[in-house]
């Protein structure tokens, strides 16, 4: 079951919205006060509630904010939605078509009444997740005490949360064995079965591709013995020189990735920049000359009407005898001057809407110009590329410049039979960046053969169902059993994942008077409050991750930034989020524009949060005049 959509009224900065996620990695990608912490700890404030549930109102509604959560799987769907302010809950579930009530009432956070017993036995039969304590280490991704307190110990419940119950060994179920549901359960069985055998025939298969890799990069390793020792000689010149080609690609600053079309998209720019140029050039005369279009001014004409005007009515109020002579002459005169004024008008406008025509023509074939430069732009940024136009010029020269080096620098590989794809200019990476290792092979056989002992059951189920012979679903073996997990089963996982969120540089921990001690040299355990941030948040992770890998999955995890990580410390936690979101479904929260393209590129679920429009930078105000007198 995966988290599919969340649906927010009236909360935060986010007002009304709705987001979609997929299975897998979800990353969630803004600038900062976008919103994405506050969008992950919408998980566990729906799920458990939150104290001071207005604080997340949206600014100036009245109305109560509430959250919808909408789980799908392959045998159903789950709502859950809470009012965040009178924690009203409503939780359903649908496995007939149909949405039917399992929980309605109010919880209160940090009550434990009657109602929210019942509450957490329906989320726990519907998520087959034990206790409080696991769902909050799965879903709070803001909340490190939920897993780990401050003297080193794990959280109350973690550990209880995988011991086996006879009474609870497996979730309620409460379908019925009448023909309508199994012919639901067949339709569910045969569309999960579809798209695990999918995954299933592609692990195969990446398993294959991987493990001739590495036997390939294994076997072009430099040859020893005596049998080897020219090949061994002969090789060791060729790496030689690969490694002096390598750095004088590094010395001239090109950037780990150049795209097989780099030259074709080069022509395209090339071209775009001209195109820009000549429509610049057309564009300054016709703005010029609509610039200095003047239209004839209206003061003179209603000056000499008002005098024109004037001269017969005082002598006509005067009584003078040649008030009559005089208002024909002005009345001549006066059209004559409007005549002239109204042909300049209309000469002036007719140029001056010529011009606008012109430059409409022009200003059309510039936007378009513009917008495929937009989308040459996109193409750069989506290979890792400067997008900016001067960058894309400096990179167009050292291409050219190197691209003899780089040729060379491919000949030498094909001839040491490697890929010579960690050279500037490769459009891949190897093996070991991003793939599984040699060492995790063993891992990921392991998890394969349990995919495929698990294709196995359900095959036979669904088999079973259509001949009939399938006992009911309250009672019958295709149930899931609970996940049971010992506590060192968990310390176990936690150091496989501890492990490699570090780069290896802790390997091992152990329980001491009921906390957790870290190997921080050999012989040498230290509690997590005397390790580094970054060391005790990735035992919070790791924790985190055991608990999700034994729990089943059934909720997603939450991540939020790895800004307390070094650079090689967050490439090992992103690959180790990546392992893990392959199985699992993963909320990240990032705000780094490179990991966006990134994500892009590997195809993950990228949600883009943009600054909300009624917020200002916190910058604004400081700049102002008034401003650094208020903040004075």
């Amino acid at each position: 079951m995966i988290l599919r959509r969340i649906s927010f009224e009236r909360f935060g900065c986010f007002g009304t919205a709705e987001f979609e996620f997929r299975r897998g990695f979800n990353l969630l990608s803004g600038e900062n006060d976008s919103g994405k912490s506050l969008l992950l700890a919408a998980l566990p404030a729906a799920v458990l509630g939150v104290e001071h549930g207005s604080r997340l109102r949206s600014w100036g509604d009245t109305l109560n904010c509430r959250v919808t959560l909408l789980f799908e799987g392959g045998e159903g769907g789950v709502r859950l939605s809470r009012d965040l302010e009178s924690n009203l809950v409503r939780l359903e579930e649908n496995r007939t078509g149909s949405w039917r009530e399992c929980f309605a009432g109010k919880l209160p956070p940090g009550t434990e009444n009657a109602d929210y017993g019942d509450y957490l036995c329906e989320l726990e039969r519907l998520f087959s997740i034990r206790g409080e304590a696991l769902m909050r280490a799965l879903l709070d991704a803001a909340n490190p005490e939920a897993v780990l307190t401050a003297d080193g110990r794990l959280a109350d419940g973690l550990v209880a949360a995988g011991a086996a119950d006879d009474e609870r060994s497996r979730p309620m179920a409460a379908a019925s064995a009448d023909p309508a549901q199994r012919e639901q359960e067949i339709q569910a069985l045969e569309a999960e079965l579809a798209v695990d055998r999918e995954d299933y025939r592609k692990g195969q298969d990446y398993l294959a591709w991987i493990r001739k890799r590495w036997e390939r990069e294994a076997k072009t390793a430099p040859a020893s013995g005596k049998n080897a020792g020219k090949t061994a000689k002969k090789d060791a010149d060729l790496e030689r020189q690969r490694a002096e080609l390598l750095a004088r690609l590094k010395e001239q600053g090109l950037p780990a990735k150049l795209p097989a079309d780099l030259p074709a998209m080069f022509e395209t720019a090339e071209g775009l920049r001209q195109e820009l140029a000549a429509l610049q050039l057309e564009l300054t005369p016709l703005q010029r000359r609509r610039s200095g279009v003047v239209m004839p001014g209206l003061l003179w004409p209603l000056l000499t009407t008002v005098i024109g005007a004037a001269g017969p009515g005082a002598a006509y109020w005067l009584k003078q005898p040649w008030w009559l002579p005089l208002a024909g002459g002005c009345s001549i005169a006066l059209l004559i001057i409007w005549g002239v004024f109204l042909v300049r008008l209309n000469r002036a406008r007719g140029e001056r809407d010529l011009l606008d025509q012109q430059l409409q023509g022009v200003e059309i074939r510039r936007a378009d110009a513009l917008a495929r430069q937009s989308e040459l732009a996109e193409q750069f940024e989506f290979c890792g590329l400067p997008s900016a136009p001067v960058e894309m010029v400096k990179l167009e020269q050292l291409y050219r410049r190197n691209e003899a080096l780089i040729r060379q620098y491919h000949d030498v590989c094909a001839r040491l039979g490697a890929d010579g794809t960690s050279v500037p200019g490769s459009g891949e990476t190897p093996a070991g960046d991003r793939h599984l290792r040699p060492e995790e092979l063993p891992e990921a056989e392991a998890r394969l053969a349990e995919l495929g002992e698990s294709l196995r059951r359900r095959e036979a189920r669904l088999n079973a169902l259509r001949n009939g012979t399938a006992t009911a679903a309250g009672a019958d073996t295709s149930s899931t059993p609970w996940p049971v997990w010992t506590e060192k089963q968990l310390l176990q996982s936690i150091c496989q994942h501890l492990e490699r969120l570090t780069a290896g540089r802790h390997r091992d921990i152990r329980v001491e008077e009921g906390g957790l001690r870290l190997e921080v040299a050999p012989g040498r355990w230290a509690a997590p409050s005397s390790c580094s941030r970054g060391t005790r948040d990735a035992l919070v992770l790791a924790i985190r991750l055991a608990c999700a890998r034994l729990s089943g999955g059934l909720l997603p995890l939450t991540v939020d930034d790895l800004s307390a990580h070094d650079a090689r410390r967050q490439q090992a936690v992103l690959r180790e989020l990546e392992r893990f979101a392959v199985e699992h479904q993963l909320l990240f929260a990032s705000c780094d524009e490179d990991l966006a393209r990134r994500g892009g590129r590997e195809r993950w679920h990228v949600i883009s949060l943009k600054q909300a429009p009624n917020q200002r930078p916190a910058t604004t105000e400081e700049d102002s005049d008034a401003g650094q007198l208020h903040l004075l």
